[in-house]
């Protein structure tokens, strides 16, 4: 490293580092938001199908969210799609799988 970038990274001069944490806040904030969204929709009582598909819906976008900005892949777009879809998929052959027996 040369010494200026030494000396600014001793002083708290990397402002890379910066943006980053405002990008995990703001992405922690969302995450809150829809968080009390969820909580705000079930209080309502509204009929069970709209409700769960509400709650489908939040989730994903929590989903993508968290895949997007915590585990970095908001560029690689495929490898999100897998991420996200993938345990939709298995969920859905496990209910189906549960609700012949219902």
């Amino acid at each position: 490293m040369s010494g200026s970038t030494e000396h600014a990274l001793e002083h708290g001069h990397g402002h890379e580092h910066d943006h980053g944490n405002r990008l995990y806040f703001t992405t922690w904030l969302w995450l809150l938001v829809i968080t009390v969204l969820e909580v705000g929709v079930v209080l309502f009582h509204l009929p069970r199908a709209l409700l769960v598909g509400i709650l489908l819906l939040m989730t994903v976008l929590k989903a993508v969210l968290i895949v997007a900005n915590f585990m970095h892949l908001r560029f690689e777009k495929l490898n999100m799609i897998y991420v996200v879809i993938t345990p939709m998929i298995f969920a859905l052959i496990m209910w189906y799988g549960v609700a012949l027996d219902y």
